[in-house]
């Protein structure tokens, strides 16, 4: 006899999330693997079949160093997060809105989903601000230095009516991480903040914040050491004992961020494993770290 009880298990979620919106977001590591891309194509049209609403956000970091090495450009993060000097930002257009959206879209057209490309730029989406200089300390040698982050910017607010008008027609946007000032200059923005302020302003169910680790780890040594949850609370705690670094920083300020703005979950799991996403949503305990309000604990813990 045939076991059916991951579909059994999956039921009650199907019923909740039908016609409920997510936002996924995911990097270049994904996009990058053509194979992996498939697949994670392969749940998202599952999902569209299951008529959940889904907005798509990318970056593209790897694909964007590669260009700029060959390009003879220098790139250089701090904390998670790139500097965009003006040759840097012509990169970061050609290689976001341009070669990683139009990939993802050929990968969803392949699953019969509907694909629509934007950025932060279309629609007025994201009305941004230029980040100005700020004094950040190195966590190794205790030195404070100004970092000018150059053409990065900063969200002033999200102006969703374009994805709103998309979701109701049942396609799913496709957004790069870009967007734009009041005088239209277009600015690089962490897609992982870009991708919660979209999940508050729409409102959405769930973000989905795909990593290359399973999630918040105890120890960045054990993968293993998995937390299957933690309250706001106790995430901004981590990250005020640096008990997460690089990369995870802007992760799990994006997932409290959007928590608190009023998105029910927000979910930090390991991208590169084939059917995460629909493990991650289909199941108790899942594969990532999900970020919850403290007041919904109990709740959590009741189901699992």
């Amino acid at each position: 006899m045939e076991d059916f009880s991951i579909l059994k298990q999956a039921l009650p979620y199907i019923k909740q999330y039908r016609n409920k919106t997510f936002v996924i977001k995911f990097g270049g590591e994904v996009v990058s693997d053509a194979e992996r891309m498939d697949a994670l194509a392969a749940d998202i049209a599952l999902l569209h079949e299951l008529n959940i609403r889904m907005v798509i956000i990318h970056g593209g970091g790897p694909q964007a160093t590669e260009l700029a090495e060959r390009l003879g450009i220098v790139s250089e993060k701090v904390e998670g997060r790139r500097i965009t000097d003006d040759r840097m930002l012509e990169v970061a257009k050609m290689v976001f809105a341009g070669k990683i959206s139009t990939d993802i879209l050929s990968h969803l057209r392949r699953h019969d989903t509907p694909g629509i490309g934007l950025s932060g730029v279309d629609g007025g989406l994201i009305d941004a601000v230029r980040r100005p200089p700020r004094a950040i300390t190195d966590p190794v040698t205790g030195e404070t230095r100004e970092v000018d982050f150059q053409n990065v910017g900063d969200i002033r607010a999200v102006r969703p009516e374009a994805l709103q008008v998309l979701l109701e027609k049942r396609f799913v946007p496709v957004v790069a991480s870009l967007g734009a000032d009041a005088s239209g200059q277009v600015l690089n923005i962490n897609a992982d903040t870009i991708a919660a302020e979209i999940a508050a302003a729409l409102p959405a169910e769930k973000l989905l914040l795909f990593s290359n680790v399973n999630g918040v780890l105890r120890d960045v040594g054990d993968p293993a050491s998995r937390h299957s949850y933690l309250t706001v609370d106790a995430a901004e705690e981590m990250i005020r004992a640096k008990s997460v670094t690089g990369g995870m920083i802007p992760k799990l300020s994006a997932a409290i961020l959007a928590v608190r703005k009023g998105v029910k979950r927000a979910h930090i799991m390991n991208g590169l494993e084939r059917n995460a996403l629909l493990c991650e949503v289909f199941t108790v305990k899942g594969l990532g770290t999900m970020i919850i309000d403290p007041r919904d604990e109990a709740e959590y813990l009741q189901q699992g």
